[in-house]
C-alpha cells in the first residue's frame, strides 16, 4: 500500500500542495485529475522521490520512504514521452533495469524476451525503438517498467501522444497488467474518460487539495 501523508509543497511562493493525503492499495489504480499547473505531476514526483515535500511523508507498506532515494524505492515512473533509449534495441531497453540491479546480462535479456513475447512484441526484440509505432513503443515502456517487479507504478500522462483508438486499447492493457502484478498505481491525466477507464478511484487537485470525483 502506497500512502502520501499531509503533503505540503510551494511553487513560486504559492501553496501548490496544501496538506494532500492519498492512499493506494496493491493492485489498484487511483487517478489524479486537474488543470495544468495544479500540482499533479509534482505530487507524482514526490511519490517517486524526485522531489522532496516541504512537509509530509511518503509511506509504503508501513515504511517511511520520504528520505529514501528514488532508485531504492522500488517504484517505476512512466512519462508521456516513454523515455526509451534510442541507442539500445527493444530487448536491451526492457532488460536495462535488471542489468542495473545486478542481474547478469544474458539472464536479463532472456527475461526481457519472455516478457516481450507476452506483450506481443517478441518479433521486435532486436529492433531499434525508433522503428516501432507509438503504441509498440508504449508497450516496450510498460514492459521495461514491469520487468523489475516494481511495488508501485507512477504514470504521468502516459497516452497523451497516441491516437484515440490506441489509447483505448492500451488503457485496458495497462489496467490488466497493474491488477495482474498487484501494484499500487497512480495515474496523472487531464482526461477524465481515460481516468475512469483505468482507475477504481479518482481525485481532482483543486487549490492544492484533493477533491473526490468518484
Amino acid at each position: 500500500m502506497l500512502e502520501l501523508r499531509d503533503i505540503h509543497h510551494r511553487w513560486d511562493q504559492r501553496p501548490l500542495l496544501d496538506g494532500v493525503s492519498l492512499r493506494v492499495d496493491a493492485g489498484r489504480t487511483v487517478a489524479l485529475l486537474g488543470a495544468s499547473g495544479s500540482g499533479k505531476s509534482t505530487l507524482l514526483k514526490i511519490a517517486a522521490g524526485i522531489e522532496t515535500p516541504e512537509r509530509g511523508s511518503v509511506w509504503f507498506d508501513g515504511a517511511d520512504l520520504t528520505r529514501t532515494p528514488p532508485h531504492r524505492r522500488g517504484f517505476a515512473l512512466m512519462f508521456q514521452d516513454f523515455a526509451l533509449f534510442p541507442h539500445l534495441d527493444v530487448q536491451d531497453n526492457v532488460a536495462f533495469g535488471l542489468v542495473e540491479q545486478g542481474v547478469p546480462r544474458r539472464e536479463a535479456r532472456e527475461r526481457a524476451r519472455a516478457l516481450l513475447e507476452r506483450f506481443g512484441l517478441g518479433a521486435h526484440a532486436r529492433s531499434r525503438v525508433a522503428h516501432l509505432s507509438g503504441g509498440e513503443q508504449q508497450r516496450v515502456a510498460l514492459a521495461r517498467a514491469l520487468i523489475t517487479q516494481p511495488r508501485a507504478l507512477l504514470l504521468d500522462e502516459p497516452f497523451s501522444a497516441l491516437d484515440a483508438a490506441l489509447r483505448e486499447q492500451l488503457r485496458a492493457e495497462f489496467r490488466e497488467r497493474i491488477a495482474e502484478a498487484g501494484m499500487a498505481a497512480i495515474l496523472v491525466t487531464h482526461d477524465e474518460a481515460e481516468a475512469r477507464a483505468m482507475a477504481q478511484q479518482g481525485w481532482a487537485l483543486e487549490g492544492g487539495r484533493l477533491v473526490p470525483r468518484w
